[in-house]
């Protein structure tokens, strides 16, 4: 018996079709930047909680604070010396309060490599 075998399978056409989607729902992540907007939001959301800590430390010690995280760890008023997402273990935010005016710095270590890496109200 003879066929004709003009055109695609049922099974080449899905299976095409199948491997094209793959690849799309692979790739949309990056056409809409989902992870670095995700990374750049959580890395705000730490500098808020670090700004947070500082404002309590200063409130309660009367005094300013100029120093490495692990000290608002050590004392309780952070939970852990936060990093930022984009970078490594030894990417830590540089931070500092003065008491008398009350001005808080809270920076992203990489903020040159990412500059949107900012507080809102520090723009």
């Amino acid at each position: 018996m003879i066929r004709n075998e003009k055109g695609f399978s049922v099974y080449t056409v899905i299976s095409i079709i199948a491997f094209l989607g793959l690849i799309f729902i692979l790739l949309i992540p990056r056409f809409f930047n989902v992870h670095s907007r995700e990374k750049r939001e959580k890395c705000i959301a730490n500098m808020m909680k670090i700004e947070k800590a500082i404002k309590k430390y200063m409130s309660e010690r009367k005094q300013s604070f100029d120093g490495d995280l692990v000290e608002l760890v050590r004392t309780g008023y952070l939970e852990h010396a936060y990093v930022c997402p984009e970078g490594g273990p030894l990417d830590k935010y540089i931070a500092k309060g003065n008491y008398e005016t009350g001005e808080i710095t809270v920076k992203c270590p990489l903020q040159d490599k990412f500059p949107d890496h900012i507080l809102p109200h520090s723009k």
